[in-house]
């Protein structure tokens, strides 16, 4: 087999003078092509000039990407598909003739630079190579588990490995998630879907140990990130360029009965500033990512205003961990806990849903009840007019805390909680109003001032919960219901 340069290109780039988000090189691969390397030389600037590389098959499939975290200077970027085999962050198996792209992502790009771009194929036996329609390499569905009872699970949402910026490999994510204690994990990881063969493999050895393992893929666009959870096939996570933007990709995520997920909307480059889609395409928002500090006070304030406009969309958390081995990425510092049967289908249900809560140790879980019904959280119950909305707070604190209920998105009720429980707090509304309450712990504090300014933000905070929903009802609905 020999190997072949098939593209050398050398380039200086400028932001004036390209709006392009990708710059794409067609290749038309010929039948017995046995591998693909992709090299890609450039001088990385943090946050001025820093490029990706990816190829994607004649159907438009990513068979190969490469980032480039670490510090600036001189970088090579590199990858390679194969028929048997592939690096990190790429798929092994045939290469089917046709137009492949070559693709450079263009993710900093606010000063100019210059790259270098050479491709070089292996020509194999072409009798020995038949050409696919598609190469996935992703794990066969699994039989359905027997349905076990509900209860409440922690879990990670939001976690890389070694497949695209992450610096472990997903065993070692699996080991961090289970001395944690979490329940499941969703491995996030940029563009591809190349980590989940490996999930599998570790999953048929036993690794998992009953960890729930999630088929996740974080898209990773130019004006914002989302995770895309509970996938069967790579979705399409290019958005940015024509042909298909962000609410193509969150119909095919859907189409798989999966959910899409707003990420940290609020961190600066990589905010969410995507205006190519509507909210109804968002099932979850990161409302508290380990790492973002203040910015998380900015996306509860985006929750609450998406809440009021009527946007069934759950609150989650996410650790966004790339380095597990570090403090501030150890899993299990904030998790997402939802009410659900031990299987990606009962918490991919909970999460759908909205029966779930953000924790940084404590519990809390919010319930309403009225004379028409009850609901849990994500839940709607009716109220007859004249009638009141009990709401039954549940809560686990390891330290002194304070309550606050928020009526849609407004303060409404406040009182200290004491370290210990569990504990059930009752607190009834007389005048309800259809919306929405959903509740906060925080921890409290010795300031004098604390109680006059209910100054409660992301330092203080020790759980969210999601909220539930008040309908009013007209007096023969209400009549109907009493009978």
């Amino acid at each position: 087999m020999s190997s072949r340069r098939v593209l050398r290109e050398t380039r200086t780039i400028d932001p004036a003078s390209i709006t392009e988000q990708y710059l794409d090189r067609v290749l038309a691969l010929p039948e017995g092509v046995g591998t693909l390397r992709v090299e890609l030389d450039f001088e990385k600037v943090t946050d001025c000039f820093q490029l990706y590389a990816a190829a994607l098959d004649p159907d438009g499939f990513l068979r190969g990407h490469v980032q480039c975290p670490g510090d600036p200077g001189p970088r090579r970027l590199s990858f390679e598909v194969g028929e048997e085999r592939a690096d990190l962050g790429c798929h092994a198996g045939p290469l089917p003739a046709g137009e492949w792209t070559v693709r450079i992502d263009l993710d900093r790009f606010t000063q100019g630079g210059s790259y270098e771009l050479r491709v070089y194929v292996d020509d194999a036996d072409a009798g020995a190579v038949t050409p696919v329609r598609r190469t996935r390499s992703e794990p066969a569905a699994s039989a359905p588990a027997p349905q076990a009872p509900a209860t409440w699970l922690r879990g990670e949402l939001h976690s890389h490995s070694l497949h695209s910026d992450g610096s472990a490999d997903p065993s070692a994510l699996l080991d961090a998630a289970r001395a944690a204690g979490l329940d499941f994990l969703a491995v996030s990881d940029h563009f591809t879907s190349s980590h989940w063969a490996e999930l599998a493999r570790l999953e048929e050895q036993g690794a998992a140990d009953g960890l729930v393992l999630l088929r996740s893929i974080e898209l990773t666009s130019h004006f914002g990130h989302a995770n895309l959870h509970g996938l069967s096939r790579w979705p399409g996570t290019y958005v940015d360029a024509e042909g298909w933007d962000f609410a193509d990709a969150a119909r095919e995520v859907h189409a798989q009965d999966g959910l899409v997920g707003v990420n940290h909307p609020f961190s600066g480059r990589q905010a969410w500033r995507r205006d190519d889609h509507t909210w109804d395409d968002v099932d979850l928002l990161e409302i508290d990512n380990f790492g973002q500090g203040a910015n998380n006070d900015a996306a509860v304030g985006l929750w609450d205003r998406l809440l009021g406009a009527g946007h069934r969309i759950t609150g989650v958390a996410g650790t966004d961990c790339h380095h597990p081995q570090k403090p501030e990425h150890r899993l299990g510092q904030v998790t997402t806990v939802v009410r659900a049967e031990r299987s990606r289908e009962g918490i991919l249900g909970a999460l759908r849903a909205g029966e779930a809560y953000v924790s940084r140790g404590a519990g809390l879980r919010l319930s309403a009840r009225t004379d028409v019904g009850a609901c849990a959280m994500g839940g709607t119950v009716a109220v007859s007019p004249g009638g009141a909305v009990h709401l039954d707070v549940d809560v686990d604190t390891p330290r002194p805390a304070v309550l606050f209920i928020l009526r849609g998105g407004l303060l409404w009720h406040m009182e200290p909680v004491e370290a210990g429980g569990p504990a059930r707090i009752r607190v009834s509304d007389p005048r309800p109003l259809p919306g929405h309450y959903r509740a906060e712990l925080h921890a409290s504090s010795d300031d004098p001032y604390f109680w006059a300014s209910c100054n409660r933000s992301h330092a203080s905070s020790l759980a969210v919960s999601n909220p539930v929903w008040v309908a009013a009802t007209s007096p023969r609905e209400a009549e109907r219901h009493s009978a």
